[in-house]
């Protein structure tokens, strides 16, 4: 039996059922890892039988490949007109960190499990991740001088840090926990401690 095509009715069920698939996968693969989810599993997660699962995904690895293609992007603040870094500013990319981190905690879970088992695609996203992340915290950076970069990695070895200690302390409940105010203000005093003011307008 064939796809329904784009647009009909059975289409849109078929890419709502698509979509619960994925979650439910996402899910249980960064909780269980790859090895440790059976497609039955899954589909019991999402009401459906082993069948359906596989009409949409072949094997277990389709979908986590599925996963990969549809990996969240976006969301760090740009510095577009290049101002200068302020200690305002660092606490904003702190905070803007870790939202970022709860609204995605699921699918870095899964990367990072992944990752250590040295799935190629999984270290591929989590190294492109950061490069991109090292790039916006540049621009925000570059008004530091001389230094810029070796900030951006005290900033960026610093916030992992914390969030690792916090996924640690919190488990499940790790995107309430990064959400809370009271705890970025914590993590946010921590990192300007680590990159006081002097080292701040240096270009001007």
């Amino acid at each position: 039996m064939g796809r329904e095509p784009a647009g009909s009715p059975a289409a849109g069920r078929g890419d709502e059922t698509r979509s619960r698939i994925l979650a439910a996968a996402m899910e249980s693969f960064a909780r269980h890892g790859f090895d440790g989810t059976s497609v039955r599993s899954i589909a019991r997660k999402c009401g459906l039988s082993d069948a359906a699962v596989f009409y949409y995904f072949p094997t277990k690895r389709h979908l986590l490949e599925a996963l990969w293609e549809e990996a969240p992007s976006g969301g760090f603040p740009a510095n577009g007109e290049a101002s200068p870094l302020t200690a305002d500013r660092l606490r904003e990319l702190v905070v803007a960190t870790m939202r970022i981190s709860a609204r995605n905690f699921t699918f870095l879970r899964l990367v990072a499990r992944e990752a250590l088992r040295s799935d190629a695609t999984a270290v591929a996203l989590r190294n492109a991740s950061r490069a991109r992340w090292r790039a916006a915290l540049f621009e925000h950076f570059r008004s530091c001088g001389p230094r810029a970069g070796e900030l951006v990695d005290v900033f960026m070895a610093a916030v992992t840090g914390y969030l690792l200690r916090l996924e640690i302390e919190h488990g499940d409940a790790y995107p309430e926990a990064v959400l809370d105010p009271s705890v970025q203000q914590r993590v946010a005093e921590a990192v300007q401690r680590l990159i006081p003011a002097r080292h701040l307008h240096a270009a001007t």
